[in-house]
């Protein structure tokens, strides 16, 4: 696995998930849908759990799933893009982290992809936030890979961090 083409998504994901942030915050109702905010904790808690699991740690699934969701979501999705820095930058991506479930029982998976989905769920996830934007008659920012780089790989936003 290429830790460093990982770091570079993970840079664009914390700047992609800034740039959602700025229209929801231009356009408030977006702020107060049930489905966005709904789909924005379970992008930080799906992190949050990869990492862990990447890390050679073990979730407790119950708690993270009947937790109170936090207050300010901008402020979890932020933390959880500086743990995704900081699990990028110290896990082995080869160590093979034992999977509880997936869609055939238990498997085993190397840290590296685990780290990798946490970037594919959350880019699959601010896609349905963008469809949604747009049901609610705004037009989702461009947060392609593809246009971040074009722009030059501008720095997420002052509450995303990027390490």
């Amino acid at each position: 696995m290429d830790v460093e083409l990982l770091k570079e998504m993970a840079r664009h994901q914390a700047w992609a998930d800034g740039e959602h942030w700025k229209a929801m915050h231009a356009n408030p109702p977006l702020l107060e849908d049930e489905e966005i905010r709904k789909r924005l904790l379970h992008m930080v808690q799906a992190s949050e759990m990869l990492q862990m699991l990447a890390r050679g740690e073990t979730p407790d699934l119950a708690r993270m799933k009947d937790r109170e969701p936090p207050a300010d979501l901008e402020a979890a999705m932020a933390k959880a893009h500086e743990g995704l820095a900081a699990t990028l930058g110290s896990a082995d991506p080869d160590k093979i982290v034992r999977m509880p479930r997936g869609p055939n029982g238990p498997f085993e998976a190397p840290a590296g992809v685990l780290l990798l989905q946490a970037l594919m769920h959350s880019q699959h996830h601010r896609g349905q936030n963008a469809s949604r934007m747009r049901v609610l008659g705004v037009t989702p920012p461009l947060t392609d890979f593809i246009i971040w780089y074009a722009k030059g790989k501008p720095q997420a936003g002052a509450r995303a961090v990027t390490g």
